[in-house]
């Protein structure tokens, strides 16, 4: 008889209860320099997660080279600073520092495979590979620090808002497409995926929005948790505006999710890292707010 398959649920909601209050503090009541510091960390991982997925134990000193590399860039994009909106580059990189901290760290990583690669057939794919879990590791989940950067005494709801967009639709999609899930949302890349199920998240994680921007005025005012002061505000968003926040953020953060599992599914591994207890990898938590993470930028400085 074939055994079955050990429920993952209980690890997650163990973790779940252990992280959330963490990170509730952090958004909400700690200086705003330390939730920078955390989304700089959590780029490191990242980076480092992704390019242990596509070239794991071949060079693993260009792996740390990355992660180091990404927490600098990381840091760079969150001490730049901001300037008027406008559709253009200077949107994620308004400081001419970032900037040069971005295209310094693609030189680094050339020159260092130019002079250290064992196998000349494999240099592509050290380099590519260490540029893209640069780039998706650190520069597009920075963007969620800036949110809260940004946003002065409304950034954390902010990153809430974000936040329960591509949770609450990760929760319903996995609930959904368990109780109602027949078709397959894209067998080759997810096959416990159902289209059902992304239907659901959608539509949960759109009703979390909505309800959230009309609960975040009550908890505006002032402040104090153990011995910190904070100031909280919110601007309800019309349902037009909050509609053009949602919707992207949660098909990119589905998007998201299957381009990790894509990524996962190329190079044979089930998670991209054991960091988290019953999450698997730090990019296991995370693909989904990599992608949504830029456009909520976006609508913050089009909106606020």
């Amino acid at each position: 008889m074939r055994e079955k398959k050990k429920s993952d649920l209980i690890p997650r909601v163990i973790t779940a209860l252990a992280a959330v209050p963490i990170i509730i503090f952090i958004m909400f009541v700690a200086p705003a320099w330390v939730f920078g510091a955390l989304v700089a960390v959590v780029a490191s991982i990242s980076a480092w997660e992704y390019c242990n997925m596509v070239y794991g134990t071949k060079h693993k000193n260009g792996t740390w080279l990355t992660a180091g590399l990404a927490l600098l860039v990381s840091i760079s994009m969150y001490r730049q600073t901001p300037t008027e909106a406008t559709f253009s580059v200077d949107l994620f990189l308004t400081d001419g520092w970032s900037i040069a901290t971005l295209c310094i760290a693609v030189l680094v990583l050339f020159l260092y495979f130019l002079f250290s690669y064992n196998d000349q057939k494999d240099a592509s794919i050290l380099i590519s590979g260490s540029v893209t879990g640069l780039i998706y590791g650190s520069v597009l989940i920075s963007t969620i620090a800036l949110v809260h950067r940004n946003g002065g005494s409304a950034g954390a709801f902010w990153v809430l808002l974000t936040l329960l967009i591509v949770w609450v639709s990760d929760t319903g999609a996995y609930f959904t497409g368990r109780a109602f899930g027949k078709t397959k949302l894209y067998k080759a890349v997810s096959p416990n995926k159902s289209i059902e199920g992304a239907i659901g998240g959608f539509i949960l994680s759109l009703g979390a929005a909505i309800g959230a921007n009309s609960f975040f005025p009550s908890l505006a005012g002032s402040h104090e948790f153990l011995g910190f002061a904070y100031e909280l505000s919110w601007e309800p968003l019309s349902l037009g505006a909050i509609l053009i926040v949602a919707v992207p953020a949660n098909l990119l953060g589905q998007t998201g999710d299957l381009a990790e599992s894509l990524i996962k599914r190329a190079h044979g591994v089930k998670d991209s890292g054991t960091i988290i207890y019953g999450h698997g990898g730090m990019l296991d938590r995370i693909d989904a707010l990599i992608f949504a993470s830029p456009w909520v930028y976006i609508c913050q400085r089009i909106f606020s």
